[in-house]
């Protein structure tokens, strides 16, 4: 993926229009992009290694961009989270899920967050139909992750093939019959974002939770070249 320090956000915290609540899921989504691309310079094969392992590396990447002299003055509005568990559905303590990241922007109330749930995509194994399936994006539709949201985030973190070939396979699968309460709308779709390459969109219905969701799907490449 291509990063350009061109990419400037228009968020302000001291701003009440509408803007604020605009710009989190551009600005998260660079911010992942930016952290796979510090992530993968040192040519680290990714190509096996565990999810959580990814997303722990991820995060840490992220977390120093962010922290970084040289990064963009916008960014020290936001923080990222690794697994952040989730008080939904009346579990508590050690019981209640964990999405993988989320990403703060903080500096008025309510603050906003873009939460992020990732999965594996690799020949034969780790399928698309994982990747939508109940642990996948169905615990946004569940209402597992992100229940008071409007839009949340798929991370795809491609260990085979290309992030087209997977872009298709995920397509067809929604095609298919997965139950996944695409609305209307919401056919996945490219997602037109400067400097985010590899990003689609779908929406859906949520119906155990009464309001619908867009998605932005973020395919990452770990398959070393």
């Amino acid at each position: 993926m291509t990063i350009s320090g061109q990419h400037k956000s228009k968020s302000n915290p001291s701003n009440d229009n509408g803007d604020y609540k605009a710009v989190i899921h551009r600005d998260a989504l660079f911010l992942i992009v930016t952290g796979h691309s510090r992530m993968i310079a040192d040519g680290v094969d990714y190509s096996d290694t565990d999810e959580e392992d990814i997303t722990g590396i991820l995060t840490t990447c992220i977390d120093e961009y962010i922290n970084c002299l040289s990064s963009p003055d916008w960014t020290k509005h936001f923080y990222v989270h690794e697994e952040l568990r989730e008080n939904t559905n009346g579990k508590k303590g050690k019981r209640r899920k964990r999405v993988d990241i989320v990403c703060v922007l903080t500096g008025r109330k309510p603050q906003k967050r873009m939460k992020f749930e990732a999965k594996r995509l690799k020949r034969t194994v780790l399928t698309a139909g994982r990747y939508l399936g109940k642990e996948g994006l169905g615990e946004f539709i569940a209402g597992n992750y992100a229940k008071t949201d409007d839009d949340a985030g798929m991370l795809g973190y491609i260990q085979s093939d290309s992030c087209d070939h997977w872009a298709d396979k995920i397509s067809n699968a929604l095609n298919n019959g997965n139950d996944v309460h695409l609305t209307d709308e919401g056919p996945w779709q490219k997602a037109c974002l400067e400097n985010i390459d590899n990003c689609y969109t779908t929406r859906h219905n949520r119906p155990t939770v009464g309001r619908k969701l867009l998605v932005y799907h973020l395919l990452l490449d770990f398959v070393k070249q």
